[in-house]
């Protein structure tokens, strides 16, 4: 580095190990990977050209992190995938570790977890050899296949972890055969288990890994398998790589063939995009590579839809940076909630949904389809020159889009379910806000919006609402707004973690048989209308005892009507 490059003055000790983002010689953005230095670095310099360097151990900046490639030390480092080894030279089975786990270890990832082998006889066999073994669960991914699953749980007394070791027979007649009917060529190295652990790259995949490019194995790797398209830009984004450009190319013209793909796959491909530490990249590289129209139609349709102030991006961008600053805020801990809350968001975030879902990985899909209904309900009202953009409506449009997009992926039903809420209530925060001051009956009411028995979505509308309003307003701006937001965000999620009892569910005071049974009401839909009242009553104070509940029944308008002898 000369005098004359302006980042020559940058003291790279203090980030050392570390991607740091670089506009006009200043270090503006810090992270452990790339996307996460320039996701911060775009926060506060979002239309300048920014530079991203990995600062390595000596200060020296380089474009790319160093391979850590040393695989004889794989498996001290792990001892499950040397246990698993063991097994194998002692019942004299060739396998060879492919796949994700190879490239992760070659990036220096830790906390491996999903181990895949291919192995020149039957899958399913081997699979049942190192279960019987290692005293593990197993069954048959794909008998016909020869594919087999061992699932591990770490023994107890320990931190809880599952591993997860596929078995495979080749694919084809030998081992480069396989390789070569993989995706990218990062993910078609091989390290043999035989003797010396050694690497088998005959497709280059490690010049690819330290180029930091996504390429794909054969001009063909896309129309056997269109799922890939999206799995080329969840990598590309999630180890903060390019995409080669002739595999871009491959990429667009096989896009059309998504269709083909089971929904599932789909789903759960599009799911873990949705989840890399860059979301709205992720969607916008989707969109560049014409891939969105064929999976998302609903969320391409948002590009180039302005809007007017305090939006300060059209529908289409702000989304994308609504993703990221859901990923920002989450990712920080959320440091503006009270510290009391804090502690309470993680455990909420991975409250399990039917499939296995945790709310913190349906977020992103929330906040991506929230503004899906403004398309459809865009109008302008004012004379020229002072006209104003609005979307009257927009939430109940998107709510019902958000439906269709979440059955079209296959989504269970209370998955579906606890996103249109989420989607349609996305507006009730901001709106809350607005007011003088936020009454006990209003968040009684929120939550009774929100809250079902199958799922809480109130606190996710909170946290939504958050990142939403971090996207509206150009950097620097929205700061009053965004506090007013933050104190009844603050008042909400007090009242589901700490003060639910008092506020949102009460203990009932009385029941529908003893309104039936001591006020002689007739059963039908009012007896649980008058509950419902009475229940709000208790949740704003305004009944505290059996006596005052009984007393506030009598004196409901629809009490007098079930009395009337015309009932």
């Amino acid at each position: 580095m000369t005098d004359s490059d302006p980042n020559h003055s940058i003291n790279t000790h203090l980030y050392l190990n570390r991607w740091i983002a670089v506009v006009h010689g200043r270090v503006i953005g810090v992270g452990t990977s790339r996307a996460q230095a320039e996701r911060a670095a775009r926060q506060i310099r979002p239309k300048d050209k920014i530079e991203v360097f990995f600062v390595d151990s000596a200060g020296q900046l380089n474009q790319r992190a160093p391979l850590r490639v040393a695989p004889e030390q794989w498996l001290t480092q792990h001892h499950l995938l040397q246990r698993v080894v063991n097994v194998l030279h002692a019942q004299q089975v060739d396998a060879y570790l492919v796949g994700g786990a190879v490239r992760d270890f070659l990036l220096g990832r830790k906390n491996i977890v999903d181990l895949d082998f291919a192995v020149p006889v039957d899958g399913v066999a081997a699979a049942r050899l190192v279960a019987d073994a290692l005293d593990a669960a197993y069954y048959p991914l794909d008998a016909e296949r020869g594919t087999g699953r061992v699932v591990f749980d770490r023994p107890a007394g320990s931190s809880s972890t599952r591993f997860y070791l596929d078995f495979a027979s080749f694919r084809g007649r030998d081992l480069p055969t396989d390789l070569r009917d993989r995706d990218f060529t990062i993910n078609a190295i091989a390290l043999s288990l035989t003797g010396a652990p050694a690497l088998i790259d005959p497709l280059n995949g490690l010049r690819d890994l330290e180029n930091g490019q996504i390429k794909a194995v054969s001009n063909g790797a896309f129309r056997r398998d269109p799922v890939r398209v999206i799995r080329a830009v969840r990598q590309a984004v999630d180890f903060g790589f390019s995409i080669e450009s002739r595999t871009a190319e491959q990429i667009t013209q096989a896009a059309d063939l998504l269709p083909l793909v089971s929904a599932e796959r789909q789903r759960d491909e599009l799911l873990k995009l949705l989840n890399t530490p860059a979301p709205g990249h992720a969607v916008r590289q989707l969109h560049r590579l014409q891939i969105l129209p064929h999976i998302l139609p609903e969320v391409a349709q948002m590009a180039g839809v302005t809007q007017s102030a305090p939006h300060h991006l059209d529908v289409f961008e702000h989304t994308l940076a609504a993703m990221d600053a859901w990923v920002e805020l989450n990712s920080a801990g959320w440091p503006d909630i009270e510290e009391t809350l804090r502690p309470k968001l993680p455990d909420y975030l991975r409250t399990l949904l039917p499939g296995e879902l945790p709310v913190f990985k349906l977020m992103p899909l929330a906040l991506l389809l929230h503004d899906t209904g403004k398309p459809r309900t865009r109008s302008q009202t004012g004379a020229a020159g002072q006209r104003k953009i609005q979307f009257l409506g927009h939430e109940k449009e998107s709510a019902e889009v958000t439906r269709q997009v979440a059955h079209r992926l296959r989504l269970s039903g209370v998955a579906r379910d606890f996103l249109e809420t989420v989607v349609l209530h996305h507006l009730r925060p901001g709106l809350l806000s607005r007011e003088p001051s936020l009454s006990r009956r209003a968040i009684f009411r929120f939550f009774q919006a929100t809250d079902r028995q199958t799922f809480h979505a109130g606190a996710a509308v909170c946290l939504h609402a958050l990142a939403d309003h971090r996207a509206t307003f150009a950097p620097g701006q929205g700061h009053q707004e965004e506090q007013t937001l933050l104190a009844v965000v603050n008042r909400l999620l007090a009242g589901y973690f700490e003060q639910r009892e008092r506020l949102i569910e009460p203990p009932p005071l009385l029941s529908g048989r003893e309104l039936i049974r001591e006020l002689g009401l007739k059963p039908g839909p009012t007896i649980g209308q008058l509950l419902h009242r009475l229940k709000e009553a208790q949740a704003t104070g305004v009944v505290s005892t059996r006596a005052e509940a009984l007393a506030f029944v009598q004196s409901d308008p629809d009490f007098a009507r079930l009395q009337s002898p015309d009932l």
